[in-house]
């Protein structure tokens, strides 16, 4: 019965982490840039805004059960490696067609960029009495757009912004003013409100319609499984979106590259060794002739 009961328990186990497999197989490759600055007035926490901005979406994606079914956001710190290797950074103006040659190599179908449109506070006082005793209003408020881009066209497929505003009320005492720590807590909130309310826009606005005809599900990233002579089997097919002519990149991933300060894996030594064009397509992988050289378990990207 113990032996009946842990096979039991280890089938259950194979088939969560299948399903979990094709779940992650079927759904489509994300990244999200750092969000720009464009606001005029600038403040002591201007250079906050945007990646609090940026991290709000991050987070709106993974958490909006719509979303998360049908997006997977790659991880900020690949980001990061792959503009570092091509000189760019993380920030900064950026047009679709850096952002789509970005794409491309993390193998990613869509990049979100976006950024603050406006951002101002202000803080409305008034005195009650020769102490100076009284009230005031604080009031925040943004505009934050965001765009994404098809990196195989570099087209922008979606442009939308959201505006939003926070208030808060309190007394003052003659010659006090609003803290650092004060200022920051209502510019972060805004910042979050207004960030949700782009992604809102996104979900409920039928942009998601509008993408169905190039939300193709296509796996972008894999493996290969054996090489022989100038052909290479790689474990993509077409249940991943894989057709007859697609061309692929093969890549040697080499020592992980460890931060010596935080102890974060940014990423890993790669360098491109072949490439190959899929004559052969099967369910679940493919079979492609190979030019340049290559071997088991490196990786493959789509072109």
């Amino acid at each position: 019965m113990k032996r009946l009961r842990r096979h039991s328990v280890m089938a259950v186990l194979l088939l969560l982490t299948a399903s979990l497999r094709v779940e992650a197989q079927g759904k489509i490759k994300i990244a999200i840039w750092e969000f720009e600055n464009h606001t005029e007035h600038r403040y002591w926490f201007s250079n906050d805004l945007g990646p609090a901005a940026r991290d709000q979406i991050d987070t709106e994606f993974s958490e909006n059960s719509t979303l998360s079914s049908k997006f997977s956001v790659i991880e900020r710190d690949k980001l990061s490696l792959v503009l570092k290797e091509q000189g760019l950074g993380a920030s900064g103006a950026v047009d679709p067609t850096t952002a789509a040659k970005v794409g491309k190599i993390l193998g990613v179908k869509y990049i979100l960029i976006g950024g603050i449109d406006k951002f101002s506070i202000d803080n409305t006082k008034g005195a009650v009495g020769a102490l100076g005793v009284g009230g005031n209003l604080v009031q925040s408020s943004a505009t934050i757009n965001m765009r994404m881009i098809d990196t195989t066209t570099a087209e922008r497929l979606v442009s939308i912004s959201s505006d939003g505003e926070v208030k808060k009320g309190g007394g003052f005492f003659k010659g006090t003013s609003l803290s650092r720590d004060a200022e920051w807590g209502i510019a972060s909130e805004t910042v979050k409100k207004v960030s949700k309310a782009v992604v809102a826009k996104f979900v409920g606005g039928g942009y998601l319609d509008r993408l169905s005809g190039t939300m193709t599900v296509t796996q972008n990233e894999g493996k290969v499984i054996k090489v022989d002579g100038a052909k290479a089997w790689i474990n993509l097919g077409a249940n991943a979106g894989i057709k007859m002519g697609d061309k692929f990149n093969i890549f040697n991933v080499g020592e992980a590259l460890i931060d010596p300060d935080s102890g974060r894996k940014l990423g890993a030594d790669e360098k491109q060794t072949g490439n190959g064009t899929v004559t052969e397509v099967q369910s679940e992988y493919a079979v492609m002739t190979l030019s340049g050289t290559g071997k088991a378990k490196d990786t493959v990207r789509k072109q």
